[in-house]
C-alpha cells in the first residue's frame, strides 16, 4: 500500500515538472516559431520608426541651401559612377543606353549647380 502511495506520489510530481501542453508538438513549434518572427518583426519595424524620427529631425533643421549642395553632391556621384560604367564596358548596346543617362544626368547637375548660383 505504502509503494503504491509512493507511487502515486512520484508520477504526480513527475507529470507536474513536466510542461505538458496539450495539442500536436509541431503546432507548438509552428506557434513558437511565429512568435519569434514577430517579436524580430516588431524590433525591426521599432528600429525603423526611430531612425525617421532621426532623419525627419535633421531634416526640419537642414536649410534650403543644404538640401541644394546634398543635391549636387549626389548628381555629381551619379555623373562619375556612370562614367565609370561606361569606361568599363564594352557592349555598344551598353554604352549607347549609358551615353544618353550620362548626358541626361550632365544636363541635371548643370541645372542644379545654375540654381544655386542664381541663389547666391
Amino acid at each position: 500500500m505504502r509503494l503504491i502511495a509512493l507511487m502515486s506520489v512520484a508520477a504526480a510530481t513527475f507529470v507536474a515538472a513536466c510542461d505538458v501542453q496539450p495539442g500536436d508538438p509541431v503546432q507548438h513549434a509552428l506557434r513558437d516559431a511565429a512568435a519569434a518572427r514577430q517579436a524580430a518583426a516588431l524590433k525591426t519595424t521599432e528600429e525603423e520608426q526611430a531612425e525617421a524620427a532621426k532623419r525627419a529631425s535633421v531634416t526640419s533643421t537642414a536649410k534650403a541651401g543644404d538640401e541644394l549642395t546634398r543635391l549636387i553632391a549626389t548628381r555629381r556621384q551619379a555623373v562619375a559612377d556612370t562614367r565609370a560604367l561606361l569606361d568599363a564596358t564594352t557592349d555598344p548596346a551598353l554604352r549607347g543606353q549609358l551615353t544618353g543617362d550620362l548626358k541626361a544626368e550632365e544636363g541635371r547637375l548643370r541645372a542644379l549647380e545654375a540654381r544655386r548660383n542664381d541663389s547666391l
